[in-house]
């Protein structure tokens, strides 16, 4: 029950920063008596600070209390091609999550041994941090990397390999995944939503959310669109075909379209434009049920951004539940 009270106040607090002990009590349902005492041994662990005195209306002035976001901090990992080169990218965040630093280390070939040197480098400079998040390209069942675009990363239990190393919990996601969560923080996001993520260079995957919950399947393997026997090879040529590239990417949506019913899909591709989506869109159309709707069809373009704020969530997350 302790430990319940204790999670209750401090959610409370970290959702307005700061607040005092009858603010508390009120926003948790818990006596002011035990908010305070709560307090003091947050206060003593070092997860809560001393604010100034808030301000009275004639009333004696009572202590506020400040969320110390930089207790722990959280560490996201994941790559992307920055021109045309495989980067892994590194974004530290803190309990509230803000990212307060980031890096961007180009290194042609991704490798476990590589991953490895980065990570503790980082965690050298920082020790606080409490927590690795990793999203990757491929899929992972249990801690090991089932498949991955990345060849040597096949077969590696990554989370067994880096826990045993730095001593810290660690999260491995998919990355289309993980953009799905970060989608569905966005105020237009729907409920029960796909998002697709065309990659120039590799195959596409999906990221599937139904009723505000991640989809990914007895295996993990869900969204793995490009297993769809549909003849479709994917790679920079057909990306480069924009014709090609439309007639595939529909059949792709009307397949999952038909799978999974969503309110929206959301397309990602670096290479999309809006005459893209209006092509996709006409040739949905026409591949589908004229008694059918269309789902919403939307190319916000963020595909990073979407993927880095879930990625932080996942972390976050994992710092709040370690097991």
């Amino acid at each position: 029950m302790k430990d319940r009270n204790t999670r209750v106040v401090l959610e409370a607090l970290r959702a307005r920063k700061m607040g005092t002990v009858r603010f508390l009590a009120e926003q948790t349902g818990l006596s002011a008596v035990t908010v305070g005492s709560i307090i003091q041994e947050l206060i003593h662990e070092g997860r809560v600070l001393p604010g100034e005195l808030a301000p009275s209306e004639g009333g004696r002035p009572a202590q506020q209390f400040i969320f110390n976001g930089h207790f722990q901090h959280g560490l996201a990992v994941f790559s992307r091609e920055l021109g045309g080169v495989d980067t892994l990218c590194f974004r530290v965040v803190d309990l509230l999550g803000g990212v307060v630093g980031r890096w961007d280390v180009p290194l042609g070939q991704i490798t476990p041994e590589n991953l490895e040197e980065q990570v503790a480098i980082i965690l050298d400079e920082d020790p606080s941090i409490g927590a690795l998040g990793f999203g990757v390209p491929g899929i992972e069942l249990g801690g090991t990397i089932v498949a991955l675009d990345y060849p040597a990363f096949r077969g590696v239990n990554l989370v067994e390999r880096l826990t045993g190393r730095f001593a810290r919990p660690v999260r491995v996601e998919n990355d289309v995944n993980a953009a799905a969560l970060g989608r569905g923080i966005q105020a237009d996001a729907r409920h029960s939503e796909v998002c697709i993520y065309f990659p120039r260079k590799y195959p596409p995957g999906a990221g599937i959310r139904v009723d505000g919950r991640l989809i990914k399947g007895a295996r993990h393997f869900a969204g793995e669109v490009a297993w769809l026997p549909l003849g479709i090879a994917w790679g920079p040529e057909l990306a480069d075909s924009r014709d090609d590239f439309i007639a595939a990417a529909a059949r792709v949506v009307v397949s999952l379209v038909a799978v999974v019913d969503p309110q929206s899909v959301v397309l990602y591709g670096e290479f999309l434009t809006p005459d893209y989506r209006e092509g996709i869109i006409a040739r949905c159309r026409k591949l589908l049920p004229r008694d059918m709707e269309l789902p919403e069809i939307l190319c916000p373009g963020d595909f990073s951004g979407d993927f880095e704020q879930g990625l932080i969530g996942i972390t976050l997350e994992l710092l709040d539940n370690p097991k």
